[in-house]
């Protein structure tokens, strides 16, 4: 895989206009998240990101030569398992199907690699086959299945660190 340069830094409160941004043009993310592109606004966009403090996670941003190309969003211990779990890596619309995703999920393992993890996690809701392929093809492989209580169906998917 052809890895760009890519630096990280973490989110600050004015990313939430960029983020919001983002999703507006992301209509399958609004859809997972149940959330109206009509209804979107920044005070929306702000009490979205808060149903994540509960994890205690960390929101990043990614840039390269200055420009910002993504965000991602993991969890250093999921209540489900104490590891770390990738919740989301979304690319700027400017620039996606260019590799940065691949990219960002790259260097993000590298860093959680070098701080001597093992190994990563992630789901992805069934129904999203080429989200499933774009992990796939950044190296996850599936691990099992899960259900929901409201009956949504998710791959569960990990990536070993240090391969």
């Amino acid at each position: 895989m052809n890895t760009l340069q890519m630096n990280e830094r973490k989110m600050t409160e004015d990313d939430s206009e960029v983020l919001l941004e983002w999703l507006k043009q992301s209509p399958q993310w609004l859809a997972e998240e149940g959330l109206i592109k009509e209804e979107m606004d920044l005070q929306r966009t702000k009490v979205w990101m808060s149903l994540y403090d509960k994890y205690d996670g960390v929101w990043l941003m990614w840039e390269e030569n200055h420009t910002l190309k993504g965000l991602s969003f993991h969890i250093l211990n999921a209540p489900s398992n104490n590891q770390i779990w990738i919740g989301m890596i979304m690319v700027n619309p400017k620039y996606r199907r260019r590799g940065y995703g691949c990219s960002i999920l790259h260097h993000l393992c590298k860093k959680l690699e070098q701080k001597d993890h093992k190994i990563v996690f992630t789901a992805c809701p069934f129904q999203r086959v080429g989200w499933l392929r774009f992990l796939a093809t950044c190296g996850f492989e599936q691990i099992g299945t899960e259900t929901t209580p409201t009956d949504k169906r998710y791959t569960k998917l990990a990536k070993p660190l240090g391969e």
